[in-house]
């Protein structure tokens, strides 16, 4: 999604599964998310949101599971040069069962794989994508450090299931989910807990007098279907 910064005013908007990585040479790298553990570069051009090109599809451990966001199994990182930008990945899993496990049981269900994409932009002719080599030692200590950043248990904890998230706070006031200063403006992505709506807030970074304010999306309640007679 593409927005006016003066007035909020949308620009384009593409549809969804594609995550944003990196705004280099008037083009948005993006990659696209599917279920298949299966990772496709699409580029898009920055001033129409139209796709400028798609790569051919680069596959993962089977067992991976990629996600729009960082979390416990999936971890992005940019790295962004003057005509290429480096998408490093981190995928893991571990053990999910109730019972006390074996430690064979622990040892085959706990997993992790990296590794790197280069997207050229560079030129008139169309991007190119290589896939890095495997893994090397700064690799690893990356993979790490990215684990530790996603809240990945490590250690003895490495096989503990994902902690459940406190209740949401009774005051409902809107969660921050992100917030950074784009020009002379702060950018927030709040998410208001009674309505469900995602909504992007600029407020001048001085003075703190709010801009404009969009909502950029809501979450639909969806009712159980009707049972037959």
């Amino acid at each position: 999604m593409a927005l006016d910064l003066e007035n909020g005013a949308l620009l384009w908007r593409h549809g969804p599964g594609l995550r944003p990585c990196a705004l280099l040479a008037g083009s948005v790298v993006t990659l696209r998310i599917v279920p298949s553990p299966v990772l496709t570069v699409v580029v898009l051009d920055a001033v129409t949101g139209k796709d400028r090109w798609t790569s051919e599809p680069v596959d993962l451990p089977p067992w991976a599971r990629c996600t729009l966001d960082d979390t416990r199994e999936f971890t992005l990182r940019t790295e962004e040069g003057d005509d290429a930008v480096v998408l490093r990945w981190v995928a893991r899993t571990w053990y999910r069962g109730g019972a006390a496990p074996s430690t064979a049981v622990l040892e085959d269900s706990r997993r992790t794989a990296h590794g790197a994409l280069r997207v050229t932009l560079a030129g008139a002719g169309s991007p190119s994508l290589e896939v890095l080599p495997a893994a090397t030692a700064g690799a690893e200590a990356w993979a790490e450090a990215g684990a530790e950043a996603a809240g990945v248990p490590q250690a003895a904890g490495a096989d503990v299931p994902p902690s459940v998230p406190p209740a949401a706070s009774s005051d409902r006031q809107p969660s921050v989910l992100d917030q950074s200063l784009v020009g002379d403006k702060r950018m927030q992505l709040l998410l208001h807990p009674g309505s469900g709506a995602v909504v992007l807030r600029a407020a001048h970074a001085r003075t703190g007098t709010l801009a404009w304010e969009v909502e950029l999306d809501r979450e639909t309640t969806r009712r159980a279907p009707r049972l037959r007679p």
